[in-house]
């Protein structure tokens, strides 16, 4: 059940951003179960256990509410990965790390994965702030390969944007019988081959 906890404190800032993030949560449940069409201010309130007033205070409108959902998994998909990513000594391992630990947040958050799902397909806009900084952060990764001689001369825009349709194309797919992590293996085998560099 999700609801939103009344805490006191001086620390105002940061209580509001909790309470953002809760909200967020709580609108993320609902738009997993009910999709977004259906989820209203009011019903979210409702999950949240406060006023629909809260949320205006919060987020100004359901499209205010509906950015925060967004940003909130983006949020704690960086928190899952980056990690993950940076702890690797090498390109290659980065590129694997990146792509496998997209697949594993589909795995833990099947709910944020469904919500941004529901989301994008009544509304593509919503992410594209997201998603061009999605591929932004591929092309590091390969910049870096590129740098120390692991990947090829490529461009690594067109590298990039070819990971992350690969990527993005998983979620539609998924249902009870698709092994994410086998799946997110044999697509790193796939662009560790296509990036690594002639003659390594």
């Amino acid at each position: 059940m999700c609801y939103v906890l009344n805490v006191r404190s001086g620390n105002q800032t940061f209580i509001e951003a909790a309470r953002r993030e809760q909200l967020a949560r709580c609108a993320v449940e609902v738009i997993a179960e009910a999709g977004v069409a259906k989820a209203s201010m009011a019903r979210i309130a409702e999950r949240a256990r406060v006023s629909v007033g809260v949320i205006s205070y919060h987020f100004g409108n359901r499209a205010g509410l509906i950015d925060a959902v967004v940003g909130e998994v983006a949020r704690s998909a960086v928190e899952l990965m980056e990690p993950l990513i940076v702890g690797q000594s090498t390109a290659t391992g980065g590129l694997r790390a990146l792509i496998t630990s997209n697949l594993e947040f589909m795995r833990l958050h099947p709910d944020e994965i469904k919500a941004l799902l529901d989301i994008i397909r009544a509304d593509e806009g919503v992410y594209a702030a997201q998603g061009g900084k999605a591929v932004e952060d591929v092309q590091r990764v390969l910049r870096w390969g590129q740098r120390t001689g692991e990947f090829g001369d490529f461009d690594t825009l067109v590298m990039a944007t070819s990971i992350r349709a690969a990527i993005d194309a998983v979620p539609p797919m998924i249902t009870s019988d698709l092994d994410l992590t086998a799946y997110g293996e044999q697509l790193a085998d796939l662009f560790e081959r296509a990036t690594r560099k002639e003659g390594n």
